[in-house]
């Protein structure tokens, strides 16, 4: 089976149906991978950039682009690299009202089961402290 990646701008197209040609060639694409004939494949950083874009450019609810990014992890025919996180951050990106690339970094950590996170994002990163996640800015602050 042939392996395709793909990148923000095709999934863009995808589910935004923006550019009407484009669109109808993602679709395309992604119904040869429902089919068997295909495997698409993508990674987090694309999955980030296109929550950011739908985020902050086309002014989408997080919920909207929540369910989008599940229905596309759970497609068949499509493979998310490292996607294993993408449930819990999406769920810490709703429940946290916080940055999606945040939420990932959360998940990331809380996957690997690492306690601690420096970061000097002081606003996002408290509210993952439910999490079992430390925000620490020093190796003094660790106990």
């Amino acid at each position: 089976m042939k392996k395709v990646f793909f990148d923000t701008n095709f999934l863009l197209r995808f589910y935004l149906d923006d550019i009407p040609t484009q669109a109808l060639k993602a679709k395309r694409m992604v119904q040869a991978a429902k089919e068997g004939a295909i495997l698409l494949v993508t990674d987090l950083t694309v999955i980030c950039e296109m929550v950011s874009v739908m985020d902050s450019f086309y002014k989408l609810e997080k919920q909207m682009i929540s369910e989008k990014i599940s229905n596309l992890y759970r497609t068949p025919g499509v493979v998310v690299l490292n996607g294993d996180i993408l449930p819990d951050a999406l769920s810490i990106y709703i429940a946290k009202n916080i940055d999606f690339t945040d939420a990932i970094v959360a998940s990331s950590a809380m996957k690997n089961h690492i306690e601690y996170l420096a970061s000097f994002d002081k606003k996002h990163m408290k509210r993952l402290s439910n999490y079992g996640i430390k925000r620490i800015e020093s190796p003094e602050e660790m106990s």
